[in-house]
């Protein structure tokens, strides 16, 4: 009963293990010796750690099986390698394949882009026409450098007075107790 309960746990058990384990009315001293006996007659392996014995049951090997699962093993390697080389080498070529077609734009992307520019040149056509047909007078370079700079000149002018607005706006919410949306509508200020 000892040596089936170590063959079919096969792993290393003390004495104490084996008693705990197998709950029979044997004391671990009576174990211990039919552990030993055992031993003694080269059924299971005993290995001493210090004071503590250990016991193991044997492992019958039979060669002449490992050697032909070793094989098969050893030709299953050389399939799968030569499997791994061709997938590695198939998905080297996709991924080349992948980058030289990488920067080319798809065919219905251009057909959009093409309707677009199509769309933008009838917008622009139309207000050409619409310059051509309101008899719109035609200013001189010099008519419109100086509008530009009209223009910049008006447009700093208005920033300056802006912030100038604000600084004043501020100045006065921070000696008041007023919110700053009830004083610009008590101002009738409109903020753009």
């Amino acid at each position: 009963m000892v040596l089936e309960y170590l063959v079919k746990q096969n792993r290393p058990f003390s004495a104490q293990d084996v008693t705990t384990n197998l709950n029979i009315d044997l004391g671990k001293s009576s174990i211990a010796n039919i552990l030993e006996k055992l031993a003694v007659d080269n059924r299971i392996i005993e290995k001493t750690y210090g004071k503590q014995k250990i016991y193991m049951a044997l492992q019958s090997i039979d060669t002449k099986n490992i050697k032909t699962n070793l094989r098969d093993l050893d030709e299953k390697i050389v399939v799968s390698k030569s499997e791994l080389n061709r997938i590695v080498q198939e998905n080297l070529s996709m991924e080349a394949k992948l980058k030289s077609h990488g920067d080319q734009v798809p065919v219905k992307e251009l057909e959009k882009r093409i309707e677009d520019i199509q769309i933008e040149i009838k917008d622009l056509e139309q207000r050409l026409s619409n310059l051509k047909s309101k008899n719109t007078k035609v200013i001189t370079k010099e008519e419109r450098n100086k509008a530009d700079k009209d223009l910049e000149k008006y447009s700093k002018k208005l920033r300056s007075l802006r912030r100038i607005g604000k600084e004043m706006i501020e100045t006065i919410l921070e000696n008041s107790n007023v919110k700053k949306k009830d004083l610009i509508e008590d101002l009738c200020i409109v903020l753009d």
